[in-house]
């Protein structure tokens, strides 16, 4: 199965240009991590967080290895199982685990809504969440929320009852969003812009909590109540008929460069969401990727962090318990994993620019650019860098005409690649 070509174009120009993966159709190139995400799938999403259960993994990988590419599947797995996600992409300048209402606020607005099937872009934030779902329950019935109506609809009435007897530990929380969607089916649009920003945990206006506290929001959210909202979040999120919370935080590589003082608060902030994921969110996957260094020089400064991430062994099928998820140790061979990825991209770019490459040609300049990468020995992942390079060269041959390239070429390609990916990389951790 092959994506239709406009996401194709998406794909392909966005490998071509960064080597990193579009948040969409990652399915269609995935090769080699197949057993960690069936791990991942049977003993957690399909069962123990089913049953409200809660679990921590920390992903590590280097630049350039498929940290994100791996979040991309689990969100895509998470969502077949009807779970909602959060997928929290930060730059390395900025973290919100120095400040633990951050940590909230960070979950809230990068909550997704997403179709199963659409391939339109997906909308952010709570809120939009909370609109899609209470949308998708009225349009079954051939309704919008604008319909007079609409909140007279039995199954809407038996939806907002449910969500109003759920045991929520704030009661603040609870109450907003209720309010929200009353104010939605209303059509009160200055209410649900106060609840809007109340609910991502954003600043409050003095004039709109005087108006919240007529509903019974009497809180502001805080770093004192913060992990009291996220646990009502995930609370809320099972009445509202999903199977659980999946936070995908893709941003370790800032730990790397921040002062000592906001490192360990960072690092404190980091353990008890660890602590608080296993004991206080109910159906919640935390998932914390990070390069290898993180795990060599900044956990073993903080022993209770370390007791919390290190393992004997990694994850794996036979040993899903694991905290730790290496995506340097996959299922298949390097070589084998570099060619696969390759012999699955080739269909997407010729399906992109509507071409035809020769394939046994082709199959030799996948080959010959593996073997340079493999031996490249260089800063950037080897991955990251055969998929740029590759995708620039067959553009490059379906403008200029095919050919097979020679080994010297390829080593001299990879080199060319890792320089700009290296400065990119710069760039992205230079403070302004």
């Amino acid at each position: 199965m092959l994506p239709d070509p406009r996401l194709a174009r998406q794909i392909i120009e966005t490998l071509g240009q960064s080597g990193t993966p579009l948040s969409k159709g990652v399915s269609f190139y995935n090769v080699g991590n197949e057993s960690l995400l069936n791990a991942v799938d049977s003993h957690y999403l399909g069962s123990y967080l089913a049953d409200g259960g809660a679990a921590f993994k920390l992903v590590v990988g280097d630049y350039g290895s498929g940290k994100s590419h791996f979040l991309y599947c689990v969100r895509d797995r998470a969502w077949q199982r009807n779970f909602a996600v959060s997928k929290v992409d930060l730059s390395p300048k900025e973290s919100p685990y120095d400040d633990q209402r951050r940590v909230y606020a960070a979950v809230a607005s990068s909550l997704i809504w997403h179709e199963l099937g659409s391939l339109g872009e997906d909308e952010r934030g709570l809120a939009r969440f909370l609109e899609g779902t209470l949308r998708r329950l009225l349009a079954s019935h051939g309704l919008d929320i604008e319909d007079p109506g609409a909140s007279e609809v039995p199954e809407v009435r038996a939806f907002l009852q449910t969500v109003a007897t759920t045991g929520v530990d704030s009661l603040s929380f609870h109450k907003a969003v209720l309010a929200y969607f009353q104010s939605l089916l209303l059509g009160q649009d200055r209410r649900a812009e106060s609840l809007t920003r109340w609910l991502h945990g954003e600043e409050v206006s003095p004039e709109d909590m005087r108006d919240l506290r007529l509903i019974g929001v009497t809180e502001k959210i805080n770093k004192n109540n913060a992990f009291k909202m996220l646990r009502s979040l995930c609370q809320t999120v099972r009445a509202l008929g999903y199977t659980g919370l999946t936070l995908l935080f893709d941003e370790g590589d800032r730990m790397l460069s921040i002062g000592a003082k906001a490192e360990k608060t960072a690092t404190d902030n980091l353990r008890e969401v660890i602590d608080r994921c296993r004991d206080d969110l109910p159906g919640t996957l935390f998932m914390y990727a990070v390069p290898p260094d993180f795990l060599n020089t900044v956990v073993p400064k903080y022993p209770a962090l370390q007791q919390r991430v290190q393992s004997a062994n990694y994850f794996s099928r036979s040993n899903p318990f694991s905290p730790q998820i290496n995506l340097e140790r996959l299922d298949i061979p390097d070589a084998q994993l570099l060619e696969g990825i390759g012999y699955r991209l080739l269909p997407i770019f010729e399906t992109a620019y509507d071409c035809s490459l020769d394939k046994d040609t082709q199959s030799q300049n996948i080959q010959i650019l593996s073997e340079a990468a493999r031996n490249s020995y260089l800063s950037i992942s080897h991955r990251r860098l055969f998929v740029k390079a590759l995708v620039m060269e067959w553009f490059r041959q379906k403008e200029d005409g095919q050919r097979v390239i020679t080994p010297e070429f390829a080593a001299a390609t990879i080199r060319g690649q890792s320089d700009a990916l290296q400065s990119l990389a710069d760039d992205e951790q230079t403070p302004y």
